[in-house]
């Protein structure tokens, strides 16, 4: 039986249209700038985020909200236009203060919602993979999640949600959404590979060497947990030599689990979250559709890939 029925709904909706928004910024053109800690961002990301913040603040107003950007230093009289714009040009309804709902978070509270709105955002300045993604955890456990890639493959845009014990589905293009499943590769040198595009490190070229894998792409975003969650691919290893983030891995992590796939840490653990923090005692995680998991572990671990990193 569905709990989160209304949130999931919601979460679906709000991804749908946030997509929108980023596309129409691709379109129109956006204006990019440096974060104090070097990271990119655009003021799609910021009209991206805004409007999912406004719509939960609507709907869910005693929710606690964890969004990625904060800053809305650069967000000045000329940006609020263009943002307006874009909603306009939409139909999306007007919103009212701009730049008090970028770094609004609601009160504390069991329920929290994460925002990414968009994630690979260097992926999205070139015109290639990005995504959005949207979770709910409540008493930091994951409860609803939403991804939405407008650019997923031939078939275009493509949307997956996921609620805690009700399976995994996708939408592609304009289609229904379906039930997804991971692949049922059991041959790790057939298996396809992801990793990442702009933030990859030595040793996961290594494992893929050890492994004999041939079959391996490269892109950016949380969409790497899609390809592998609706049976695209079936291993998503991903090193991380920073403190992650939540809003980065929340949904990929519930759509991928609940499609029978499996998350863990580097040592095999289910990954936990606190707040805005992913706790991460591994300098790394692996997704995968299960079936190959312990052995790529095996892999990792027997060959200290990772050590001394």
């Amino acid at each position: 039986m569905s709990r989160y029925k209304e949130e999931l709904n919601l979460a679906a909706d709000l991804i749908k249209n946030a997509s929108k928004i980023t596309e129409w910024f691709g379109k129109e053109g956006f204006q990019s700038f440096q974060k104090q800690d070097e990271s990119p961002v655009t003021l799609a990301d910021y009209a991206s985020q805004i409007f999912i913040i406004s719509k939960l603040k609507e709907y869910f107003p005693e929710d606690q909200i964890i969004a990625e950007e904060e800053d809305s230093v650069f967000v000045d009289k000329k940006a609020m236009k263009v943002i307006m714009e874009c909603y306009k040009s939409l139909n999306l309804e007007k919103i009212g203060n701009i730049k008090q709902i970028i770094s609004y978070r609601g009160s504390p509270s069991k329920r929290q919602w994460t925002i990414d709105p968009i994630d690979g955002t260097k992926g999205f300045q070139k015109g290639l993979s990005y995504a959005i993604g949207i979770s709910l955890m409540v008493q930091s456990e994951l409860c609803v999640g939403a991804i939405g890639i407008p650019n997923y493959d031939e078939r275009g845009k493509a949307i997956f949600i996921a609620e805690k014990g009700q399976g995994a589905k996708s939408s592609y293009g304009v289609n229904e959404f379906i039930l997804i499943k991971v692949s049922n590769q059991k041959n790790l040198i057939k298996a396809r590979f992801l990793h990442s595009l702009h933030y990859d490190q030595p040793w996961t070229l290594k494992f893929i060497d050890m492994a004999g894998i041939t079959d391996r792409i490269q892109m950016d975003s949380m969409g790497k947990f899609c390809k592998v969650a609706d049976g695209t691919a079936d291993i998503y290893l991903r090193p991380i030599n920073y403190q992650p983030y939540s809003w980065d891995y929340c949904p990929g992590d519930l759509i991928l689990r609940e499609a029978g796939g499996k998350v863990t840490d580097l040592n095999g653990n289910g990954i936990k979250y606190e707040n805005e923090r992913c706790l991460l005692p591994t300098p790394g995680f692996l997704a995968s559709n299960g079936i190959l998991h312990s052995e790529v572990l095996n892999i990792i671990n027997k060959n200290n890939l990772f050590e001394n990193i």
